[in-house]
Order: C-alpha cells, then sequence, then structure tokens
C-alpha cells in the first residue's frame, strides 16, 4: 500500500494543471495569485476547508513542490520556509514542528489539493476574500507591498489604530485583511500590518505578535 501510494503522489507531482471534474463538492470559487486565475476548481472539503489544488497555486507563487521518499510526504518551499504534509493527515510541519490545523490534504482525480490557509498560515502570503467568492492571493514579498509594526491601540469590526515606536499613530481599515488569528486582535499587543504603497489605508494582512514573538508561524518579509 505504501508503494502505492508514493507512486500515487510521484504522478501528482508531474501533472500539469488540466481541469479536474467534481460532482457537488465543486464550489463557485475562484482564486486569483499574482493576478493569474488558478484554473483546476477549488471545493470545499467536510469540514467546510476551501481546498486549492497544490501544485498550481505553488508554482504561480514561485515555489517548489517535490516528494519526500523518506518520510512519504510532500515538500512545499519557497527557497526560505519548508512544509511538509501527507494526503489525509492533518499534521503540517515546518522546522521539526508539526501542528494541525483542522484539515487534511486531499488527493482528488490525481490531484492533490490542500486547505488554502496553508499558504497564509506558513509563507508570506496575504489570502483575502470578497463577497463575490473569490480568493486573492498577495506575495507579501512583492514590490509594492509595504509594512509597519506597532500595538494596537484600538481594533474595531473595520479599522485598526496602531501606534508606532515613534508614536505616531495610523489608522488602517481590516475589513477584508487576512489575521492570522481566529479569536480577534487583542489590545497593547504587537501587530505587524502588510499593505500596498497604492493603497497606505488598507490593511492585506495583520499578523498580531505576543512577546514579540508572531502567535503564527507565518515568515515575515524582514
Amino acid at each position: 500500500m505504501k508503494k502505492i501510494m508514493a507512486c500515487v503522489l510521484a504522478g501528482v507531482l508531474t501533472l500539469g494543471c488540466g481541469a479536474t471534474a467534481f460532482g457537488e463538492e465543486k464550489t463557485s470559487a475562484v482564486m486569483e495569485v499574482k493576478d493569474t486565475v488558478v484554473e483546476q476548481p477549488l471545493y470545499e472539503n467536510k469540514d467546510h476547508a476551501q481546498m486549492v489544488p497544490v501544485r498550481e497555486v505553488s508554482s504561480l507563487l514561485g515555489y517548489t513542490v517535490t516528494w519526500d521518499a523518506k518520510t512519504r510526504s510532500v515538500v512545499v518551499s519557497d527557497g526560505t520556509t519548508s512544509l511538509s504534509f501527507a494526503p489525509g493527515t492533518d499534521a503540517y510541519t515546518v522546522g521539526g514542528v508539526t501542528e494541525q490545523i483542522g484539515a487534511a490534504p486531499e488527493l482528488k482525480d490525481g490531484v492533490l489539493y490542500a486547505p488554502s490557509r496553508i499558504f497564509s498560515l506558513y509563507f508570506p502570503v496575504a489570502l483575502q476574500y470578497d463577497g463575490a467568492g473569490q480568493i486573492v492571493a498577495t506575495d507579501l514579498k512583492a514590490d509594492g507591498v509595504e509594512q509597519v509594526t506597532g500595538t494596537i491601540v484600538d481594533a474595531t469590526m473595520y479599522n485598526l489604530v496602531l501606534r508606532q515606536e515613534d508614536g505616531m499613530l495610523r489608522i488602517f481599515t481590516k475589513e477584508n485583511a487576512d489575521v492570522n488569528l481566529s479569536d480577534g486582535l487583542l489590545i497593547d499587543s504587537l501587530v505587524t500590518v502588510y499593505y500596498s504603497s497604492a493603497n497606505p489605508k488598507a490593511a492585506i494582512k495583520l499578523v498580531q505578535s505576543t512577546n514579540g514573538q508572531p502567535v503564527s508561524s507565518t515568515v515575515t518579509t524582514e
């Protein structure tokens, strides 16, 4: 069985980006990565996670996807961070640390899918969702993306007030921002705000920190 799985995964890692067919699982959601629409269909799994094709999304971001025969897992790398995981197992490993995120990768019609949030959790990527069901993935290392770190003074449903180290206050809208914590932002905590230089008042991603360390394993662009 292990040999069969290894062969299947090896085939997955050599597949192109042709369309796949789904039944009721297929959703109308569209994913755009660096101004390019993901061709393969997205779907929602039983845990209500938005599943995306690993190889295609990784390729659009400029990442590599390889098969680790020793650990029998897939490895996604941006050249700095390497994330490993295996189909059917809710276990994601970076730097020897493994954690669960509530959804496992899956094989569908010979294509490896994983929860979209793995790119936001483990790599310098922001995932923003609009009202039309579109997911926009932004490379936080791209030209035109800036960042500022400060202390949270106030955080309403739509706005964030940040105090920088020099005492200056900055206000960002955060309605569509990618936030690294599901239980909300904490007053007096450090947060790094990523934003576009073309629209400096709208946050793209918020990475909250505790004791000076990021709460999630998201890689910063410093």
